[in-house]
This record gives C-alpha cells, structure tokens and sequence, in this order.
C-alpha cells in the first residue's frame, strides 16, 4: 500500500516536503505508518508522541479530513491516501 505524506512546520525539517511511503500488506492505520515513520526517523518520535499518545499541538489531516473526527490513530488507510502533518497554531 502505498500512501503519500505532506509534512509542515517543525515535521518538514524531518521528513521533507512530501515523501511517497510503502506499507507492508494491505491493512494498515495511521498509527502503523507513524509508528514505522518514527522507526525510519527516530527525531520524528517526540514531535509526535508523549507518554506514549499523540500530543496535542498535532494535526493529521487524512485526505483532507482531521483523524480526530475519524478513528484517530486507528483509521484506516487505503492505497493512495494522503497524509498531512502540521503543528496547531498557537498564539495570537
């Protein structure tokens, strides 16, 4: 399976403006592909996670919808979704 990543902010210094990922099989959730990104890029990790849960200041777009109003770490992912990560904007 195949998904692409759009990465912002502090992500981008990481990752890169855009990476095209393979997954392993074809059942997989947005929590297998930040698991495996955190693998693959272990200064990733606690920008995305503390104590073991997503922080906060963390948006994950997929396809265009905040998995926070899916399944969170627990949606689905299908061949060629796209996947944003972006810092909450904070301040004023």
């Amino acid at each position: 399976m195949r998904v692409k990543i759009r990465s912002f902010a502090e992500f981008r210094n990481i990752l890169g403006k855009e990476i095209d990922t393979d997954l392993p099989g074809d059942v997989a959730v947005v929590g297998d592909l930040l698991n495996m990104l955190c693998r693959d890029h272990p200064l990733l990790e606690p920008l995305l996670f503390r104590k073991g849960r997503l922080r906060e200041d963390v948006n994950i777009f997929l396809s265009g919808k905040n998995i926070d109003s899916l399944q969170s770490l627990q949606t689905p992912l299908a061949d060629g979704d796209e996947l944003a990560l972006f810092t909450a904007a904070i301040g004023g």
